[in-house]
């Protein structure tokens, strides 16, 4: 496995996001998404830095949730990027996996 979460058994998930950008550097905006590789992603965010802080401290948390699968949609992985002029520190970044069951 390279990076990700890659599910070894057929179930449907509860999937959250964590990023923390350092929030004294409120320039550009802020993009997370959590990535089904070769798809869409299964939850995305971009948002101006200044209102990251001022909502939550420079966190961005996202929540989705999906059925994965070995052979059908099995791994995920966390992407985050932003587009100020200077670099910016991400103090934490995490995917949280919770299962919510067996789909029927």
């Amino acid at each position: 496995m390279d990076n990700g979460v890659t599910f070894q058994s057929r179930g449907w998930y509860e999937v959250l996001l964590t990023v923390a950008w350092d929030p004294a550097n409120t320039s550009g905006r802020r993009f997370a998404h959590t990535k089904i590789p070769d798809q869409h992603p299964l939850h995305s965010e971009a948002i101006e830095a200044e209102v990251v802080v001022q909502l939550s401290g420079g966190r961005q948390l996202l929540r989705g949730n999906t059925v994965f699968e070995p052979g059908g949609v099995e791994r995920i992985v966390l992407e985050v990027w932003h587009d100020a002029s200077e670099p910016v520190t991400v103090k934490e970044a995490s995917l949280e996996i919770r299962p919510l069951g067996t789909p029927g």
